[in-house]
């Protein structure tokens, strides 16, 4: 009897010991889970944010580049091609925060279409600030203040961005993303606006120039996905509506696709296709974009 009592009470010790295992290994996994682990390249490549900072204390390298072609009155008509590397750092210095400084140097000629509207060698701060994480239907929720300061070759005046960035993930593995920005532009900070002589046009050697519009709005549309089993390869497309750069401009519309390979645990690399979607002075035609990031620390 004492020893069928002894087996007993082992095996109600086992069972309990193996339930009590089964549930920490649950809870584990559902709270590591819960916060979204991707992080897109951003700026310089993409136009669109997410709401996912770098984790606090990682720090990245991220040396991005572009090229954009278009036509407009700024040149008579002729395409103008720009070339620009953009080295970027990005720091995680507190829970949920995110720093990231960039410096925009031009390597060919322009620097007076598209999205590129920042002198030469400007430098760029921005703050994100991950708010809330995703709560079922409604999407994480970030906010991001960006600034440009005329440290470049004749540039002038303080421009300053708020963006309020919502990510969502989906069952699927898709993300889908919204980003709406309003933009103050308060310097001259490109070719065609370098000899503004009043606050509309500049008599200049090819005619007139639209001076830069000083209240800028927009919004982006995205989604991303896995283009693999384990997520290592996502692609990307995102739509932007914008104001125009400049006064007597109509409204950019441009549609961004292609794909971000995390390449190994420090090392990630995206590539980008832009077109421009309208016929004006501030849309560019095409372009490309390339990021390589190093995670520095994590």
């Amino acid at each position: 009897m004492r020893k069928t009592l002894s087996v007993g009470l082992v095996l109600i010790f086992a069972v309990s010991a193996v339930a009590q295992e089964k549930e920490t290994t649950k809870v584990t996994t559902k709270e590591t889970t819960l916060p979204s682990g991707v992080d897109l390249l951003g700026p310089p490549l993409w136009s669109m944010q997410d709401a996912v900072p770098v984790p606090q204390g990682g720090l990245d390298l991220r040396l991005g580049f572009k090229w954009v072609t278009g036509s407009g009155p700024y040149n008579g008509g002729d395409s103008d091609d720009d070339f620009v590397i953009i080295p970027h750092l990005v720091w995680g210095f507190a829970q949920n925060w995110e720093l990231a400084i960039s410096n925009s140097a031009w390597v060919g000629d322009g620097g007076d279409v598209g999205p590129l509207q920042d002198g030469n060698y400007d430098s760029n701060l921005a703050i994100l600030w991950r708010l809330a994480d995703q709560n079922g239907w409604v999407p994480a929720i970030a906010l991001q203040g960006a600034a440009r300061i005329p440290t470049g070759d004749g540039s002038s005046g303080i421009d300053g961005e708020l963006r309020l960035i919502l990510t969502s993930d989906h069952d699927n593995g898709i993300r889908s993303h919204i980003n709406a920005f309003a933009k103050t532009v308060n310097g001259n900070n490109d070719g065609s606006t370098r000899y503004v002589v009043d606050n509309i046009f500049d008599v200049y050697t090819d005619g007139d120039f639209p001076d830069n519009r000083h209240f800028q709005w927009g919004f982006v549309l995205g989604l991303d996905g896995p283009l693999c089993a384990d997520g290592a390869v996502r692609w990307v497309a995102d739509y932007v509506h914008r104001s125009s750069y400049h006064y007597g401009n109509a409204n950019v519309n441009l549609l961004e696709l292609g794909f971000e390979w995390k390449i190994a645990d420090a090392h990630s690399l995206g590539m980008a296709a832009l077109v421009g979607l309208d016929d004006n002075g501030d849309t560019p035609n095409a372009g490309a974009g390339l990021t390589y990031s190093y995670a520095i620390a994590r």
